[in-house]
């Protein structure tokens, strides 16, 4: 017990310090509560705050107290925005043709329509086409009810994305749910996309699911070494929510990945996407099942020759564990072998564009 101390206290005394950023200003508080009280998805908005929060008491990313003025306006700004929104009424839904709302400079509507319910509700919907002064290009959407000639009024909307589809109506064990696809701008093309508990004629007929906190359950859930790097491409069909998406491995760009791809399989319970199945396709395995065993042996063999020929020999010991691997795989041979492959296989033009692209360009 006396080590173990003593060697907490060594560890405790050579660990950096965490800065201690003083707490967030009343002003950031009471801008956080307002924009909460005035927002269709406010459990989007407390995760988003919490994030914040985080990197906050982090002091990275150009956060710590520095930002909490710009975070301060951007809340206030919601807020604005959306108590504004809130006393939108539109005369009928003919007139949904025509951007309703302040939330974006230069608006168009680029589409409108309606779900309907089984039992003949209508949910109205409007896209949105425009810029922000913060933000720019941007896009957004609304839901809206109320009689189908008369007045109908916002009920939900968003406009942290680039570019919103057209809603979607999903029915999962007698319960309505609408879902809207969005992107992000940016490389990390990361989801807008959000999902609605719809129960027609109630106080609050549009509830957010919550659609994002899954992801935190998903690393735990992925083969060592594949990551999702971006956003999911959600489907809604048949009573369920599934999801496909590209899987990342650690060397890939943001451009291309390398990891195969993944089938991922949701339940909703308690106004929360819960992630199910994770059904992951690598490419290595596929090719593994379905390749010759000879062709799939000279891949991998190609693959190393390739490394071990492309280090570097900074001193003796490094040159001799080169050249040994070199031996032991015979990386002078590969391309006799090669061409012995694509003569055998020359009649199986799926094999031989395999052996090419494997092969990579030809030497100058």
């Amino acid at each position: 017990m006396r080590l173990l101390l003593s060697v907490m206290m060594i560890l405790g005394a050579a660990a950096p310090a965490v800065a201690q950023l003083p707490p967030p200003s009343a002003e950031l508080n009471a801008a956080f509560e307002a924009a909460r009280a005035a927002s269709p998805t406010s459990p989007r908005l407390e995760a988003e705050q919490r994030e914040w929060l985080h990197y906050r008491t982090l002091d990275e990313y150009g956060y710590g107290t520095d930002g909490d003025d710009e975070r301060t306006l951007d809340l206030n700004r919601r807020a604005q925005r959306d108590r504004a929104l809130q006393d939108v009424t539109v005369a009928s839904p003919d007139a949904l043709g025509a951007c309703i709302g302040p939330a974006l400079k230069g608006c168009s509507s680029r589409a409108a329509g309606w779900l309907s319910s089984p039992d003949g509700d209508r949910l109205f919907w409007q896209l949105q086409d425009g810029f922000t002064d913060e933000n720019g290009i941007t896009g957004g959407f609304m839901l809206l009810s109320g009689g189908e000639t008369g007045p109908v009024r916002p009920r939900a909307w968003a406009f942290e994305g680039w570019r919103y589809e057209a809603p979607t109506l999903l029915m999962v064990e007698g319960q309505m749910y609408v879902a809207v696809a969005g992107r992000m701008a940016g490389t990390g093309n990361g989801n807008a996309d959000a999902l609605f508990r719809w129960s027609p004629g109630a106080a609050e007929p549009l509830v957010q699911v919550d659609n994002w906190s899954w992801r935190d359950q998903l690393a735990e859930r992925l083969p060592t070494g594949l990551e999702v790097w971006k956003g999911v491409d959600y489907r809604y069909g048949d009573g369920e929510v599934w999801a496909w998406t590209k899987l990342w491995q650690p060397n890939d760009g943001n451009c291309c990945p390398s990891g195969g791809e993944a089938m991922l399989s949701f339940e909703i319970r308690d106004n929360a996407l819960v992630l199910g199945g994770v059904n992951v396709n690598e490419p290595l395995l596929e090719a593994a099942m379905t390749v010759p065993a000879e062709v799939f042996a000279w891949m991998g063999r190609k693959m190393m020759c390739d490394h071990w020929q492309g280090e570097e020999g900074y001193d003796a010991d490094r040159r001799a564990r080169i050249a040994a691997a070199v031996r032991d795989l015979r990386c002078e041979a590969e391309p006799a072998d090669r061409a012995a492959l694509k003569v055998k296989y020359a009649d199986n033009p799926m094999l031989t564009a395999l052996i090419a692209r494997a092969a990579g360009p030809p030497d100058n």
